[in-house]
């Protein structure tokens, strides 16, 4: 895996011990590339990442930490972050 592609929160979540390989738990931000080819979006919906991309470079979607290592692995993936949920000021 590239951990180079991960942020620091995500990658200590990935690291976590005891946390299941194929349990999809982790909210994650992925940054890609460009526009995708098929196979590439048939690569994300394998992972977990449902809903149209058409165009967008950002996706969001929950993984497992397996799901977290295929994608970092991937040359037309940017970067993955681990999304938090966000409160109100």
């Amino acid at each position: 895996m590239d951990y180079g592609k991960l942020d620091a929160s995500l990658a200590m979540a990935v690291d976590a011990e005891g946390r299941d390989a194929q349990v999809r738990e982790l909210p994650v931000s992925v940054r890609l590339t460009g526009p995708l080819s098929e196979a590439q979006r048939e690569q994300l919906r394998g992972c977990g990442v449902d809903g149209d991309d058409a165009g967008r470079t950002i996706l969001t979607a929950t993984l497992s930490r397996r799901d977290v290592e295929i994608l970092a692995d991937q040359p037309w993936v940017l970067f993955l972050t681990l999304s938090a949920q966000r409160r109100p000021l």
